[in-house]
C-alpha cells in the first residue's frame, strides 16, 4: 500500500475520533440541560425544608400510609370503597335509564 493511503486514514481516523468528541460532548451538554430543567421541575413540586428557625412539627393526618396509625388507612380506605360503590351504583341507574329509554324509542 502507497504511503499516501495510511496518510489518508489517519487523518480520517483523527476526524472521526474528533467528530465523536464533538457529537458527545453537545448531546452530554443537552441532556445536562435537560436534567436541569426535570430537577427544577421536581424542585418545584417537592416540599422545601423548613428554615432553621421554623418548628419541625408534622401534621400526623396527612402523609405516607405507613407512617400514620392503622385506624386512619383503614378509614381512608372504608370512605374510598364507599366512593366506588357510589358510582357502581349511578353507573348502574344511568344504564338501566338508557336501555328503559330505548326500550321505548319505537312504541
Amino acid at each position: 500500500m502507497p504511503g499516501w493511503i495510511w496518510i489518508f486514514l489517519v487523518i480520517f481516523m483523527l476526524a472521526m475520533l474528533i467528530g465523536g468528541a464533538v457529537y458527545a460532548i453537545r448531546h452530554a451538554m443537552t441532556a445536562g440541560r435537560s436534567i436541569g430543567r426535570v430537577s427544577d421541575d421536581l424542585n418545584r413540586h417537592m416540599p422545601q425544608p423548613p428554615v432553621a428557625g421554623q418548628s419541625q412539627a408534622t401534621d400526623r393526618a396527612e402523609g405516607p400510609a405507613f407512617a400514620l396509625p392503622l385506624s386512619n388507612s383503614t378509614e381512608r380506605y372504608s370512605q374510598a370503597h364507599a366512593q366506588v360503590l357510589q358510582r357502581k351504583e349511578q353507573r348502574r341507574r344511568n344504564h338501566a335509564r338508557v336501555w328503559r329509554r330505548w326500550k321505548q324509542f319505537n312504541k
